[in-house]
């Protein structure tokens, strides 16, 4: 299966991001709906089926496409993936125990081999045949997680936060392991001409503070955003959950192609501030209004997204404001892109 232009649509997505992008004429704003289990549903699959499945993931980010034209697909291994790549590197582990519940397991752990661990493989052959079928008409970004949200995966957030303040030294070293698998996730997949998403929701500066972001978070994040840069020519799509007002002043350094913000942000304050800095996205409600809204409660956010967001100086690309639900009809996403076509047209 080949993908072609939406019809519902005058412009493919890299026709139109790089209008946008150029000051060129363009037909609608860019969109990207955080479906999350969405495209389960319009696959005709399970999640379980769909991550243990290549062919699975990009049967369901075509039909995904197909239905709704979106400007992105998106495939993992995300958190998860790199996270179970790494467990399974510790011996011995019982079902439903910490993998980290102590830190002398450290010495088990080595950063992940991409192209050669078999959780991480899948993804690199999904990567491919979405690359085939798609390249020309989408693009395409591997989300690799985000280092302390990987990290929380292994030790649980509670322990992991209370040991940033007492055992820094071994979060460092976690963290120094998961970065190095985060980048050879980068390089076993730049072959493919793909970008690179990232999404760390335990960075939220609401649990660690901007401190602790400063020195566990922003460090690490910078170093990933410029070798993904370096290896795939793409800047990264970084998705932060949370008020991060506190933390704009690290988010302006990365190397970012957008930074799509939580609903609870206030878009037109990011728009003046951050936006002068990086392209801004958001931030559609995925509870109240793609979950629980009606059709005219969707258009009315998107409306109001639009008109707050599109005076980034950087750009702004129309997003929800983290994954939708589980449970949230196709038909939701349907009416966020119908919106989308009728307020997101160039004025």
């Amino acid at each position: 299966m080949r993908l072609e232009k939406h019809n519902a649509d005058e412009m493919t997505p890299l026709e139109r991001i790089y209008a946008y992008e150029h000051g060129l004429s363009y037909d609608r704003i860019p969109s990207v709906p955080f479906i999350g289990n969405v495209r389960c549903k319009v696959g005709g699959m399970t999640p379980e089926e769909y991550w243990d499945s290549a062919e699975n993931m990009v049967k369901a980010e075509l039909m995904s496409y197909q239905r709704f034209g979106f400007d992105r697909l998106g495939i993992g291994p995300n958190t998860r993936g790199i996270s179970d790549a790494l467990a399974d590197q510790v011996p011995d582990k019982k079902q439903g125990s910490l993998v980290l519940d102590d830190y002398s397991k450290l010495e088990y752990l080595e950063p992940v081999n991409a192209r050669n661990d078999l959780v991480i493989q899948r993804f690199l052959q999904a990567a491919e045949m979405l690359q085939e079928s798609a390249g020309e008409i989408v693009p395409i970004e591997i989300s690799i997680g985000g280092p302390l949200t990987i990290a929380s995966f292994l030790r649980e957030i509670e322990l992991l936060l209370r040991d940033c303040r007492r055992n820094g030294d071994k979060v460092q070293k976690l963290l120094r392991i998961i970065v190095d698998s985060q980048k050879s996730c980068i390089d076993a997949f730049a072959q493919y001409g793909v970008g690179i998403a990232m999404a760390d929701p335990v960075a939220n500066p609401a649990l660690i503070g901007p401190k602790l972001y400063e020195k566990f978070v922003f460090p690490y994040t910078k170093e990933l955003t410029d070798y993904a840069l370096e290896r795939t020519g793409k800047k990264v799509s970084l998705h932060m959950c949370g008020a991060t007002y506190s933390i704009w002043k690290y988010i302006e350094q990365y190397q970012l192609n957008e930074i799509s913000l939580d609903n609870i942000v206030d878009l037109d304050r990011a728009a003046r501030e951050l936006g002068k800095k990086v392209p801004i996205a958001g931030n559609v409600d995925p509870v109240q209004s793609m979950l629980n809204g009606t059709k005219e409660e969707i258009f009315a956010d998107v409306q109001k997204c639009i008109e707050l967001g599109s005076s980034a100086e950087k750009g702004f690309h129309l997003t929800t404001g983290c994954d939708i639900p589980d449970g949230t009809s196709p038909e939701k996403v349907d009416w966020f892109m119908e919106a989308a076509r009728l307020y997101g047209k160039k004025r």
